[in-house]
């Protein structure tokens, strides 16, 4: 099928005009039927729903990942400085792990809890002014998961930006991108100890389209908003590119299935580092776009480890 005959069967529903500096982290709840997203920058957590109620909450630093877990006002959560339990209602958080206290040009950034409920996150060298090639891979951004204890364990390191975090409908593989190389990799995933293979590459990203948020839909296709280029890409398990999905924006940066019957895709953008002055070209930078399409996706999972 061409890309202007899928174009034919999705359809923008909403734009949701947040003005997020750094939207990003979108994550579906199928109990509640509503779905959750950071604003990174702005240090706010949404909430929003289809009877469109939405609201923000503040968060006590930038808030850059998060997981659902058991205990609906309750998430997993990996903060600038590390991981913690917070709850965005009473304000509440729980201190876990904090990560990279030596390394100040570096923070928290993109991740996602494993189909075994199992949080993973990794960080990012937000310091522009650095170099990450000129560093001993243990002094650049890395990819953690956490363990039972809440402890967090570096998986990958030797990382630039932490981004694209996702995984198979069979678990069978992980993927994960580094936004400043514009390369997405693939590993094969041990489910039973939580282990990925040595990273392959899965496709390059060129020109000014850099890899962000990911998602995976239930035909196992890997759907990534690529930062600057103005579009999510839908790639095969093989790394084919399937289809283009224009995004009237200039920095899409996450996407998730959500919905009642999870064919809806959201899309969180950013206005953090644009400068122009052309209102009409960028009146929607920093929305979130909700589109109803053919395609479906797979409900988020639960954190059960660590448990709070």
């Amino acid at each position: 099928m061409s890309n202007s005959s899928m174009l034919d069967k999705i359809t923008l529903v909403d734009t949701l005009s947040v003005a997020n500096r750094l939207g990003e982290g979108i994550i579906w709840d199928v109990r509640q039927q509503c779905v959750f997203w950071t604003d990174i920058v702005g240090k706010h957590f949404y909430r929003w729903d289809f009877s469109g109620k939405l609201v923000a909450f503040a968060c006590p630093e930038r808030l850059c990942a998060f997981g659902l877990t058991d205990e609906h006002d309750w998430f997993i959560a990996a903060f600038e400085s590390g991981f913690a339990f917070f709850n965005p209602v009473s304000q509440q958080i729980q201190w876990l792990s904090k990560v990279e206290a030596d390394l100040p040009y570096t923070r928290m950034n993109d991740g996602k809890v494993d189909r075994q409920g199992r949080f993973w996150a990794g960080s990012m060298i937000e310091d522009e002014n650095i170099d990450a090639s000129t560093l001993p891979s243990n002094k650049q951004a890395s990819l953690y998961r956490l363990r039972d204890n809440g402890e967090a364990q570096a998986i990958f390191n030797g990382i630039s930006i932490s981004n694209g975090l996702c995984f198979s409908p069979d678990s069978k593989t992980m993927y994960f991108a580094d936004s400043a190389k514009q390369r997405v990799w693939r590993s094969d995933y041990n489910v039973i100890n939580a282990e990925p293979s040595p990273r392959e590459t899965l496709f390059h990203t060129y020109n000014n389209a850099f890899p962000d948020g990911s998602c995976i839909d239930n035909e196992g296709y890997l759907w990534n908003a690529q930062w600057g280029s103005a579009c999510v890409k839908r790639y095969s398990p093989s790394g084919k590119l399937n289809f283009t999905l224009p995004i009237q924006c200039q920095q899409p940066s996450c996407v998730s299935f959500g919905g009642p019957n999870l064919n809806h895709l959201f899309v969180t953008s950013a206005v953090d580092g644009l400068q122009s002055n052309n209102g009409e070209l960028h009146k929607n930078d920093g929305a979130v776009f909700i589109y109803h399409t053919p395609f479906q996706g797979l409900a988020e999972p639960i954190c059960t480890s660590p448990k709070r």
